[in-house]
């Protein structure tokens, strides 16, 4: 047993053009938190701090109204419909955010797939493909600690394990099969935001 198999909340099988609903999504989002507890609780914690405050966000705004916002798609609509999606603290911005978050854990998990053990090298190939691009100067630096936190490739295979006589290989099959829903959610979230007109290239 992993970490990514004992998690009882998953992300969905997604196909393109169909709605993520919204709160499996957010269930399996808050899931992801104990990957960044093994990358480095003291080093991720402004990671972990802004993926739950977006998390939050999102949780808060379909508690108001279930019934209506029960994708993450309407919930965006109705923000484009209000006129209110590029405020800053819209749930429009803030599962863009939560997004790239999301690219975060999927480049640095496929590149470790890919073979590659120096896990310093997965972060930063991970926060260049995800996360550096929306960051200024001062936030580029707290994440160029955390990415020097990371632990060593054996450290990290044993923290996954939620059972020592889980095997290097299942961790790996069990990462495997995690990504793949996860890419699947986070295209469909690309795919509709570039329909919608709602990517952003602003910093912080």
């Amino acid at each position: 047993m992993s970490l990514f198999s004992q998690t009882e909340h998953k992300f969905q099988q997604i196909k393109e053009g169909e709605e993520i609903q919204t709160q499996p999504f957010l269930l399996a989002c808050s899931q992801i938190i104990p990957f960044f507890d093994v990358l480095g609780p003291t080093a991720f914690k402004p990671v972990k701090s802004d993926i739950n405050g977006n998390i939050q966000r999102l949780q808060q705004k379909f508690d108001k109204a279930p019934q209506e916002l029960t994708s993450l798609q309407k919930i965006v609509d109705s923000e484009i419909a209000e006129g209110t999606s590029k405020g800053s603290y819209s749930c429009t911005v803030g599962l863009l955010w939560l997004k790239r978050a999301l690219e975060f854990v999927y480049v640095f998990l496929e590149t470790v797939l890919s073979g590659e053990q120096d896990l310093v090298k997965c972060a930063n190939k991970a926060y260049e493909a995800s996360l550096k691009r929306y960051h200024g100067w001062l936030v580029k630096g707290i994440f160029a600690v955390a990415v020097r936190a990371v632990p060593y490739y054996q450290d990290f295979m044993v923290a996954l394990k939620k059972d020592p006589s889980t095997s290097d290989s299942q961790v790996l099959e069990d990462m495997r099969t995690s990504i793949t829903l996860l890419k699947a959610n986070i295209d469909e979230i690309n795919r509709f935001y570039t329909q919608k007109g709602q990517h952003s290239e602003d910093t912080v």
